[in-house]
């Protein structure tokens, strides 16, 4: 039984883990993609001054 209710307590520890890290995740990647559409803009406004 003690086994059991240990085992629980670490089932609900890792889902709280996992779900802060996905949205870590998250976060990250879609930081990641404004710069990525920044950084394309200014190319596509340099290429249309040449």
């Amino acid at each position: 039984m003690r086994n059991a209710i240990g085992f629980l307590i670490i089932l609900w520890g890792l889902s709280h883990f996992f779900a802060s890290a996905f949205y870590a995740l998250d976060s990250a990647a879609r930081e990641s993609f404004k710069t990525l559409e920044m950084l394309a803009l200014i190319s596509q406004s340099e290429l249309a001054e040449k």
